[in-house]
């Protein structure tokens, strides 16, 4: 019975085993190691897209403008007009240095300018008239110079001669008179001493004349003193002559005295001295004197007319008229200048920006080349990297670039605005200033910064995920599969530009095929496949 239990359970045993084993869907075991050659996969068609390689750099951020405000003159700062962290526009005032001694200085040109201008507007309309009116001054004295001369000439010598006679007469006439009046006085020599003290009256007159005559020509030069001096006595012993004749008439009046001889004996030598004088004068020939200066002063004033009569022809009164007109300038240029250094008392922003430092206070002494602040432009900020030799060429003017910083989690733009022409020789690398718009203020000279410069940019090419690509490794041949009616084939590939997952796919493929992106790396060429994309 026992036995009849064991056989009857191994039965039971083998009849579940046969049927546990059994493939579901009632597949035969034929059918099972058909099913065993399908291999699934899943697939991607084939895209065009863009493609670039990317330069990755770190770097600084710094301000667009960076200036260091200072002062251009030396003075007392007596206003200070900003604080640091404010925001000033280009042409704000920062700080006023004293200017009282400069204002002055200003006053003092502009009155110079104003003179000169009236000097120079009096020149345009009295430079000619001034030259003509010399040429006619000039002519005139020349003119009264030759009649001058001709009066000395019509003088001088005939005027000697009559002197002489003058004097012999007097001398004759007064020893005539000295005779009778020692000899007694008669009727007769009454008459006669009247007609002497007539005639010396006439002498005095004449002489008088003479002198009135010489004395203006003494005045302007045209006779020598000797000449005057000569006239001047000769008045002086006319008057004398006639005094002399009243007295003699007086005395032949009353009659002679002892002291009337004597007197008269005295007029008697002096009337001889006056004889010697005259003659002497016409010994000496003194008009040849006074002709000779006379001559000389002619030939002054003909000198004097062709000076300014070449003047005239030569339009001197244009090169006055130019010296004004340049002095003119040169005060203006003065008036410019103080207006110039009067403006340096007012220290003006030189660019719009923020104060980032400021180094002086009201009060202090400043001097050129002292700095007051610093004013930097955040408005706009680059972006410093530093590129290797063998990049460089890759690095275009005017490429967009990606820069990201640690304080924000949005990138920000920016552009290449400048690449060194020169690199560091201890590096090897070249500056590349990056362009980086600003405008809330953001970005913060100083900050460190990551670059992302686009190198190599390719736009509609043939584009793969990387994960499709079979590699082998000993041949170094990329290959990928595709899939056509359930069927792998493999094929060799050219790469491109890759980046991250995506590779560029240059050679071996075709818009729109099916490439094998999982389970790729188990197939052979020809193997079915089971696309199951989920």
């Amino acid at each position: 019975m026992l036995r009849i239990n064991s056989i009857l359970c191994f039965i039971t045993f083998f009849i579940w085993l046969s049927i546990g084993c059994q493939k579901p869907n009632g597949l035969t075991s034929e059918n099972q190691a058909e099913s065993e050659k399908i291999k699934p996969v899943e697939v991607t068609r084939v895209e065009k897209g863009n493609i670039q390689s990317d330069l990755e750099l770190s770097g600084s951020i710094t301000a667009n403008s960076r200036v260091v405000v200072m002062s251009q003159m030396m003075g007392k700062i007596i206003e200070i007009r900003v604080n640091e962290g404010q925001t000033v526009a280009k042409g704000d005032i920062i700080a006023v240095i004293e200017s009282d001694e400069l204002e002055l200085r200003l006053r003092q040109t502009q009155a110079a300018y104003h003179a000169a201008e009236i000097k120079y507007t009096q020149a345009q309309k009295l430079a000619k008239i001034r030259i003509s009116a010399q040429v006619a001054q000039a002519r005139a004295q020349l003119s009264a110079a030759e009649t001058k001369l001709q009066q000395v000439l019509d003088l001088s010598q005939k005027q000697t001669l009559s002197k002489i006679e003058q004097a012999e007469a007097g001398l004759a006439s007064i020893q005539a008179n000295f005779e009778k009046i020692r000899g007694g006085t008669r009727e007769e020599d009454k008459k006669q001493a009247q007609a002497l003290v007539d005639r010396a009256k006439a002498n005095l007159t004449n002489i008088t004349s003479n002198y009135n005559r010489m004395k203006p020509l003494f005045d302007d030069g045209a006779i020598s003193a000797q000449s005057f001096d000569s006239i001047k006595a000769q008045l002086n012993i006319s008057k004398a002559q006639y005094s002399s004749a009243i007295e003699q008439k007086k005395l032949m009046e009353r009659g002679p005295q002892e002291e009337d001889i004597r007197a008269l004996g005295a007029q008697v030598k002096q009337a001889e001295a006056a004889v010697k004088l005259a003659r002497l004068s016409d010994e000496t020939k003194t008009w040849e004197k006074d002709i000779s200066l006379m001559q000389s002063q002619v030939e002054t004033a003909r000198a004097n007319l062709q000076s300014v009569e070449a003047l005239e022809d030569a339009k001197s009164w244009e090169a006055e008229i130019a010296s004004a007109e340049t002095l003119v300038i040169q005060t203006r240029a003065s008036v410019d200048l103080a207006k110039k250094m009067l403006s340096y008392a007012k220290i003006a922003a030189p660019i719009g920006g923020i104060i980032s430092k400021r180094n002086l206070d009201a009060g202090n002494i400043i001097a050129p080349a002292v700095p007051i602040c610093e004013i930097v432009d955040m408005r706009s900020v680059k972006a410093v990297v530093y590129v290797i030799e063998s990049d460089l060429p890759k690095v275009e003017i005017g490429r967009e670039v990606s820069i990201h910083v640690d304080s924000w989690n949005d990138p920000f733009s920016g552009r290449v605005a400048e690449v060194s022409p020169v690199l560091d020789i201890s590096s090897r690398s070249a500056k590349v200033e990056i362009a980086v718009k600003n405008p809330d203020l953001r970005l913060k000279p100083g900050m460190f910064s990551k670059i992302t410069i686009p190198m190599q940019i390719r736009k509609e090419v043939i584009i793969l995920s990387k994960s499709a690509i079979v590699r082998n490794i000993a041949s170094g041949e990329n290959s990928v599969f595709i899939i056509d009616s359930g069927i792998s084939r493999k094929r060799r590939i050219e790469l491109g530009l890759t980046k991250g997952n995506i590779a560029e796919i240059r050679k071996g493929l075709s818009i729109g095929e099916q490439i094998a992106i999982a389970g790729q790396h188990s197939l052979k060429d020809g193997d079915k496949v089971r696309i199951v994309n989920r």
